[in-house]
């Protein structure tokens, strides 16, 4: 038996980001975000809902560009600070948390320098859904700390640790360990 809840975006895990933002003042902003992923392969392309009211909402529409900053589990508490915290309240939130940033070489928005991996986006489309936006960004530029890139130019995710968040529970964590390879378990059911 199944026991059916209210409708919601129910998915497990969800990536605890980091949106980096330049307002026109040019100060920069970042807010956490987990209802954000992956949406197209060719062109990259990731998207991050942002509610209305908030000061990244109106940065990215304004610059048309925003970074998606993914932390480690080690910079918990700031990543939840800079969810909790507005940059509308809170011009500086950044500094608070000791968090420094530098600018994105394609793009006017912040690389947050105390998460391993930085994508810079470009806007290619806003979607306004309800209670959020849905901002796609063109994938121009990615950085990856060289500690965690192999000889063959992947990421160690273990070395990574990324951070992700459970709606359900509303708590942070770790990822697990590797349960298998994709596109080769899947195939030891086609020999049976």
């Amino acid at each position: 038996m199944k026991k059916q809840l209210p409708a919601s975006p129910m998915l497990f895990p969800m990536p605890a980001l980091l949106v980096g933002t330049y307002g026109e003042d040019g100060a920069p902003n970042a807010m956490t975000a987990a209802w954000a992923g992956a949406c197209c392969h060719v062109p990259p392309c990731v998207g991050v809902a942002v509610r209305h009211n908030r000061l990244t909402f109106k940065n990215i529409d304004l610059k048309k560009a925003f970074t998606l900053n993914v932390p480690p589990v080690r910079l918990a508490a700031e990543v939840d600070y800079l969810g909790i915290v507005s940059g509308n309240d809170e011009p500086d939130k950044l500094a608070r948390v000791r968090l420094d940033v530098s600018p994105g070489s394609k793009v006017d928005a912040p690389l947050i320098a105390g998460c391993p991996v930085n994508l810079e986006c470009r806007l290619a489309q806003k979607i306004v859904l309800g209670s959020h936006a849905w901002f796609v960004g063109e994938v121009v530029a990615v950085h990856v700390d060289e500690e965690l890139v192999d000889g063959k130019g992947k990421i160690d995710v273990a070395a990574l640790d990324p951070l992700v968040y459970c709606t359900s529970t509303t708590d942070y964590r770790s990822l697990g360990g590797r349960v298998a390879g994709a596109y080769d378990v899947g195939n030891t059911l086609k020999k049976a």
